[in-house]
């Protein structure tokens, strides 16, 4: 299982990965861009730097004059790398000990700012008098990559410069290393400094130096709760250097870790630490304590971007828009555009027509060629009855051409219902929609675009449509009522078998000829007789073939069957046609605006949104979990402070 750093590093940076997908996606919402928000700046220019691969604790050595800072230093860098006298000498300026090749992928002023920076050259350079802030740096071949130490100005000096100084190395660290020894843990100025600390809620680290040892155990604990009440510093680590000024001088000295607070004032061998082994307190930094360390000294940039005004606030701005792009795309859907009341509907005969076609593509042997004689001679004399009814009435308009014009009397207003509801949706002044609405308008004419769509209804094929639609239903019947379509098959073969008598009949009673004809028009209006579009005859006819009680049966079912697909069809048909006249709306005058809007609607309820919410969720998890800690320390200090005697 990840250590809570590397879990928060791995969320935080599939965190900035996806911000910038959201980002990509809602760009139609028109939301300030990532980048103009305080908390994002944030999140790339602290976080992910230092829950990156290349991140680095900045420890900076504060405390009072000749306290041993210097030897802390030293002991850090791993070298002798600042001055070190049992004198007060003082150090002036800051100074800097960075990794190799550190310089080369971080920007020293960036992190330091307020410094001038130089390199540092001469240990002595940080105990000259100068105006300027100085900050020497220089590489440390023993320092180890993720670590950079600073010694800084005596915070209890009667120089004012040194305050400020030590005021920006107190800004600017990831941990302070605070030093105190028994002359110095109550100094006024000390305490001023770490009140300043505790207020900025810094990470703090307490290293009591020049402790006798084991002579001092019983009373470190009293110092250490004198200067925490009077700082309000909770340090998160406590470790005892030994008065041992060979083993300082030579970097040899032993920290000893101690808990803090200890949980009993009469049981101070409670607060050692492990089997009280001598540490490194480099290695501690760097490696041991390195996670949570960094985890705290970022937790308050962790706890801004999960603020209410950090991340959630903008995923709350885009879930409005987003619900506000829902409502446009809603009202401004293709489907309610082009909503149409009076779609007009096909002739009936049209569609028997389809049908008759189709059956007779299904017919076979004896029963074909008795049908395809009766019809052809039908469809002869149904031509010439058709000529003398022109000739009297007057030349008639095919069906299928009388249904164009009344469907473009149909396009026709649903074109100018479109461009109603587009002009009323561009006066409601939506800050959404105006702008696209302006354009959109004004670049497409009322008269080119029904010049378009004129185009192509008139290029539209409808005979075909209508006959690829009725084949698909019937197909559709043949596979799913095989029985049923053997019935008529038989209904058929016996049509085909009294289709001459029929015709003798007509004949010997004055139709003559004729007889046919009339059996064959007569097929258009008996929409409800399975045994005319079957049999394309007389139902009279086929009772007197094959008996009355099983064409009534059968002639009963086919009705239902045929209003059933007649009502399928014609359904299907006014929907295709809709859809074309939606597409070319949309093709020629809405273009992707829809979509756009629709894929805008549907942001807040993305993958990527959601993920995005969980991440926040495990920060703010993360926040709550440490104020808790912090809540519990606070709780024991106080049970601990009542138990001990004060101190003086």
């Amino acid at each position: 299982m990840p250590s809570p750093f590397a879990q928060c590093a791995q969320n935080i940076h599939e965190l900035h990965s996806l911000l910038g997908q959201l980002e990509q996606q809602a760009a139609a919402l028109q939301i300030e861009p990532l980048s103009g928000f305080e908390w994002y700046q944030l999140l790339e220019q602290k976080l992910l730097p230092q829950l990156g691969e290349d991140a680095f604790l900045v420890a900076a050595v504060v405390g009072g004059t000749n306290i041993g800072k210097s030897v802390l230093f030293n002991h850090l860098a791993g070298s002798r790398a600042s001055a070190t006298s049992p004198l007060a000498s003082g150090t002036k300026h800051v100074t800097c000990l960075t990794p190799n090749g550190f310089e080369n992928s971080h920007d020293l002023s960036d992190i330091f700012p307020g410094f001038e920076l130089t390199e540092w050259s001469d240990s002595e350079q940080a105990l000259d008098e100068s105006d300027t802030d100085w900050l020497f740096w220089r590489h440390s071949d023993s320092l180890p990559a993720n670590l950079l130490v600073l010694d800084t100005p005596d915070i209890d000096s009667d120089a004012r410069i040194n305050w400020e100084r030590a005021d920006k190395i107190r800004r600017t660290a990831d941990v302070l290393i605070a030093v105190l020894t028994q002359q110095k843990y109550n100094d006024a100025a000390v305490k001023e400094f770490f009140r300043r600390a505790a207020a900025e809620d810094k990470f703090v680290l307490v290293v009591f130096n020049q402790v006798h040892l084991p002579d001092d155990e019983e009373y470190w604990p009293l110092w250490m709760k004198t200067f925490c009440d009077e700082t309000g510093i909770h340090p998160q680590f406590l470790y005892l250097a030994p008065h041992d000024r060979q083993a300082a001088e030579s970097n040899g000295l032993e920290f000893f870790e101690r808990c803090w607070p200890v949980t009993s004032s009469e049981d101070i061998a409670g607060a050692v630490v492990g089997q009280d082994a001598g540490r490194r307190l480099r290695e501690d930094l760097s490696t041991l304590k390195f996670g949570e360390i960094k985890l705290q000294t970022l937790q308050s940039a962790l706890e801004l971007i999960a603020a209410s005004d950090g991340i959630p606030g903008y995923l709350k701005r885009v879930k409005d828009r987003s619900g506000e792009f829902r409502s446009a795309a809603e009202l401004l859907s293709t489907h309610n555009l082009a909503e149409i009341d009076n779609w007009p509907m096909l002739r009936n005969g049209l569609i028997v027509e389809k049908i008759r076609g189709w059956w007779q593509g299904q017919r076979e042997g004896w029963s074909a060629k008795v049908h395809n004689f009766y019809n052809a001679v039908g469809s002869g004399l149904t031509k010439g009855w058709k000529l003398v009814d022109e000739q009297v009435r007057g030349p008639q308009t095919p069906p299928l051409e009388a249904y164009r014009a009344r469907e473009w009397e149909a396009v026709l207003d649903a074109v100018d219902e479109v461009y109603s509801r587009l002009n009323w949706f561009k006066e409601l002044g939506n800050p959404l929609l105006q702008p696209r609405l302006a354009t959109l308008l004004g670049a497409t004419s009322r008269q080119e675009l029904l010049d378009q769509i004129r185009s192509e209804h008139e290029a539209a094929d409808l005979d075909d449509q209508l006959q690829q639609l009725v084949k698909a239903e019937l197909d559709s019947f043949r596979s799913e009522s095989p029985e049923w379509y053997r019935s008529l098959r038989q209904l058929d073969a016996v049509a085909a078998a009294a289709r001459p008598a029929v015709s003798i009949a007509l004949f010997v009673t004055g139709f003559g000829p004729v007889g046919n004809a009339v059996g064959h028009i007569a097929t258009e209006t008996a929409v409800t007789s399975v045994v005319s579009v079957a049999g394309d005859v007389a139902a009279g006819g086929v009772t007197a073939a094959v008996g009355e009680t099983w064409v009534s049966s059968t002639a009963s079912s086919g009705a239902a069957w045929l209003e059933a697909k007649f009502r399928r069809i014609h359904e299907q048909f006014i929907a295709q046609r809709a859809e074309w006249l939606a597409e070319l709306l949309q093709k020629h005058l809405l273009g992707s605006l829809p979509e756009e809007l629709t894929a805008a609607a549907m942001i807040s309820e993305s993958e990527t949104f959601v993920d995005i919410e969980r991440l926040v969720a495990s920060l703010a998890d993360v926040s709550s979990s440490d104020e808790e800690a912090s809540t519990a320390n606070t709780v024991n200090e106080q049970t601990d402070s009542e138990a001990r005697p004060q101190s003086s």
